[in-house]
């Protein structure tokens, strides 16, 4: 069976290349956000606000000693990668988006990884007699890319909250509760509303509250 060697693919311009020597190691790196939300005489509580976007590192070692042809040639590809050149309409312009592909497709391998390279960098570590690089090491960092749409879908935006409920402690107003759901205590009307408080001053601890969505 022939070594399959990791793939990267421009997916603006569909160009694609290998890598020399395939990395010895690779990381995964996935992360959710959290935040305090500050409630009127309790202890602040954590909210969940989405995920992070997954990260992949690398370490990628070229070698064209035998041959002594430039290695950057082959280092130069991922340079470009980092290079502005697609125009993304009113988003105005960025790097390419790539797509690293090793092995059978396998959502439990991460690969294919759809990605922007947020980092390189390059260690040019032998020459030739007239001081050509013919050996380099490159640590790389793609991460995650996904379209706003797909974004909207997967995490409400900031400043939108999906309907939740609450439920009463001694000492809390209406008012911190709505700044401790939407960070926002003007709006304690949405929250009286929904469950019929003819009072927003006076309420009692143990009732819960439904929350509503809000954009």
């Amino acid at each position: 069976m022939a070594l399959e060697k990791l793939n990267i693919t421009n997916t603006d311009s569909g160009e694609q290349f290998e890598v020399l020597f395939n990395p010895s190691e690779y990381t995964f790196e996935s992360s959710s956000k959290w935040e305090e939300q500050k409630g009127n005489r309790r202890p602040p509580e954590l909210q969940y606000t989405g995920s992070e976007r997954k990260k992949l590192s690398m370490d990628l070692f070229f070698d064209t000693y035998e041959t002594l042809q430039d290695v950057r040639q082959y280092t130069a590809q991922f340079a470009q990668l980092l290079v502005v050149t697609t125009d993304n309409g009113n988003n105005g312009k960025r790097p390419p988006v790539v797509q690293l592909s090793w092995g059978p497709a396998n959502p439990d391998s991460g690969f294919p990884f759809t990605c922007v390279l947020a980092s390189l960098k390059q260690q040019f570590v032998l020459f030739a007699s007239d001081g050509t690089p013919v050996r380099a090491k490159l640590s790389v960092q793609f991460t995650e890319f996904s379209l706003p749409a797909q974004d909207e879908q997967q995490n409400p935006r900031r400043g939108s909250s999906p309907a939740q409920t609450y439920t009463v402690r001694a000492g809390d107003t209406l008012a911190g509760i709505t700044n401790a759901a939407w960070q926002d205590p003007t709006n304690w009307r949405l929250i009286a509303e929904q469950n019929d408080i003819d009072n927003p001053r006076v309420l009692t601890a143990g009732t819960v509250l439904v929350i509503p969505a809000v954009q």
